[in-house]
């Protein structure tokens, strides 16, 4: 008997435990993934229109999959802030937030470019 069931009445339902409160970073992934399955690339989240994926794009469901993928891109662009490094996308306006971050691994957008073969 936990030491609050001795406080229950019988027939009184309990209040239902708190839900645990989902992190900002933990929210914007969720709403990525929903994004990505309906087709669409989550960089649209941060310039606020929507853009769709690529025709040749990798599934989103399977990262092992063929297909064009973000880390293909010639835009694919390494940030360096303080002693961290994050992707972004050099066709959207560069900023320092996470949410302007761009896997690797997501399938590539509209507009994709390939990388140029000596990089």
């Amino acid at each position: 008997m936990s030491s609050d069931a001795r406080f229950d009445l019988p027939g009184v339902p309990t209040a239902p435990p708190q839900a645990e409160e989902l992190s900002a970073d933990r929210r914007r992934t969720l709403r990525q993934a929903e994004l990505l399955a309906a087709g669409r690339h989550p960089i649209g989240l941060f310039v606020k229109r929507q853009v769709r994926l690529h025709p040749d794009a990798a599934p989103h469901d399977d990262r092992k999959a063929e297909g064009l993928r973000c880390g293909g891109c010639r835009f694919l662009t390494v940030v360096g802030h303080h002693t961290r490094s994050y992707l972004k996308c050099g066709r959207v306006s560069l900023s320092h937030s996470a949410a302007s971050d761009i896997r690797r691994s997501w399938p590539a957008c509209e507009r994709f470019e390939a990388q140029e073969a000596n990089q």
